[in-house]
C-alpha cells in the first residue's frame, strides 16, 4: 500500500440518526476512521483489544471513559486510549464533532 493523504474537510458528512463514521485507510496494523458527530449523538464507552488515539479537529464535546470518568474536548486535542481502557464520546454541544480515530495493534 502506498502513503495515502487526506483532506478530511472532504469526507466530513453528518447523519441525523447516529454517529457517521468514514474508514478513511486501513493497513495491517492499523484503522483510520473520520467521525461525525451531530449535536446530541455519541459513542458510548466500549474497549478494544488494541490502542485508540482520537484526533479532535472541529468542534466540542466530552470524553467518556472509565468509571465516569469525564473531560471536556476541543480541537487540537489528542487522546490515547490504551489498550483495555473505555473510551466515549459524546457531541453536548450545538454543532459537529469531527475527529480522526487511529486503532492500532
Amino acid at each position: 500500500m502506498d502513503t495515502s493523504f487526506f483532506a478530511y474537510q472532504n469526507q466530513v458528512a453528518f447523519s441525523p440518526d447516529k454517529a457517521h463514521k468514514v474508514v478513511l485507510a486501513e493497513t495491517e496494523h492499523s484503522r483510520t476512521t473520520l467521525w461525525c458527530l451531530a449535536p446530541g449523538q455519541d459513542i458510548h464507552p466500549h474497549v478494544h483489544a488494541g490502542d485508540h488515539i482520537w484526533v479532535i479537529l472541529e468542534g466540542r464535546g466530552t470524553f467518556l471513559g472509565d468509571h465516569h470518568a469525564e473531560r471536556e474536548v476541543e480541537p487540537g486535542m489528542i487522546l490515547v486510549a490504551p489498550t483495555g481502557r473505555a473510551h466515549g464520546i459524546r457531541n453536548d454541544s450545538g454543532e459537529g464533532l469531527v475527529f480522526v480515530s487511529i486503532s492500532a495493534g
